[in-house]
């Protein structure tokens, strides 16, 4: 007993009407999606299915007919890729309807119509040779698409060709690519190498911050820089005090309750002073238009620019060095955690220092004259 193969070879009667019956029969009778219907007819000439007696191939070539298809039978003489459609011959035969949408489709003149071409010729041997799916490893005649799974070939060599040029450059995220402070180690060695990092590496240590997510590591760090330089710098003032001040009047004021006090207020302010100090710094950013990685970018480098404040361990200068440094260090952390200009950080971390000080100027030159006003140095009429 002979066998036979049947091969798709599109619409039997052209036109948009009969495309649309056509495609929308292939979805139905043979449970495809709309796309690869749309693909199976811009491919034809097509071996749907080879190795068929002759009762199914005459089922094969009814299940086409009533749907608008032409297909050719033809004797096993050579070996062919097939699709493998399997018509559903217990549904009913698929007619076509007017009012069913079709906007994703192009018109009918702008799609590639079978003309007798392709990858066949009429002895049934290829022109073109056989193409294997780099990604699926379907075997189909040489084409620019996969009849199996739809990938377009030169695309996936374009991005086959991309991955290979980042080949030796993807690696795991280290422990050297975050802060010390957040890589997991000891606390101590973690909390100095982070200081020593911040301190003389700034613009190194600001870019690993970006890459860092979470408020709660650099807020703590923060506090305890602060409380350590705020903590040391009440220790030389107490110092100063007790040895400068004659203690008859050392006995008269109470320090020591004073003292006390600050040490326990020392943590709300610090804690105030990162929450302030984050928020207006922010809507500086905002204004000058340098907020690129929103309030989390922000917050870190605020935080982390807190450690300039080990400096107040220094007598005498250590206050106004680090106040300085805490400066330098803010716009550093603007600079690289935004990725702005340094002109744009500059100005963010400046602006509050520049309205309070035109502010101050302003009110030390209205102040004379609202007093004026008020008549408090004019002299008393007789």
């Amino acid at each position: 007993m002979g066998l036979y193969k049947v091969v798709f070879l599109g619409m039997a009667v052209a036109g948009p009407d009969e495309e649309a019956r056509l495609i929308g029969g292939l979805q139905k009778k043979f449970n495809l999606s709309r796309e690869r219907a749309e693909r199976l007819l811009q491919k034809v000439p097509v071996v749907v299915k080879k190795g068929l007696s002759k009762e199914e191939m005459e089922r094969y070539v009814k299940a086409f007919e009533e749907i608008g298809g032409r297909v050719k039978v033809e004797g096993e003489m050579t070996v062919e890729p097939e699709i493998g459609l399997t018509p559903d011959l217990d549904k009913e035969p698929y007619a076509y309807k007017e009012s069913e949408p079709d906007k994703e489709r192009k018109p009918y003149e702008e799609r590639e119509v079978y003309q007798g071409k392709g990858p066949y010729r009429e002895n049934g041997a290829y022109k073109e040779g056989m193409i294997t799916c780099p990604q699926c490893g379907f075997e189909q005649p040489k084409s620019e698409e996969c009849l199996k799974c739809g990938i377009i070939f030169s695309r996936y060599k374009q991005y086959e060709e991309m991955a290979r040029s980042f080949e030796g450059q993807v690696h795991e995220i280290s422990t050297k690519e975050y802060t010390p402070w957040e890589g997991g180690g000891g606390f101590i060695g973690a909390f100095f190498k982070t200081t020593q990092e911040v301190l003389f590496s700034p613009t190194k240590f600001f870019k690993k911050v970006t890459t860092g997510k979470g408020y709660w590591s650099p807020f703590i760090f923060a506090m305890i820089s602060g409380i350590i330089g705020f903590g040391v710098v009440l220790l030389w003032q107490w110092l100063f005090f007790s040895r400068m001040v004659p203690p008859r009047i050392h006995s008269m004021i109470p320090y020591s309750l004073f003292l006390s006090v600050v040490i326990i207020s020392i943590p709300f302010v610090i804690a105030f002073s990162i929450l302030i100090g984050s928020g207006v710094t922010h809507l500086c950013l905002m204004i000058v238009g340098g907020n690129r990685k929103g309030f989390e970018a922000t917050f870190r480098a605020i935080s982390y620019s807190y450690s300039a404040q080990l400096f107040y361990i220094v007598p005498f200068i250590g206050n106004f060095v680090g106040g300085i440094y805490v400066l330098i260090l803010t716009i550093i952390g603007m600079k690289e955690g935004h990725d702005i200009s340094t002109g744009r950080a500059v100005l963010a971390v400046l602006l509050p220092i520049i309205v309070v000080a035109g502010l101050g100027i302003l009110t030390a030159i209205l102040l004379p004259f609202f007093i004026g006003s008020l008549g408090f140095f004019r002299g008393v009429g007789v």
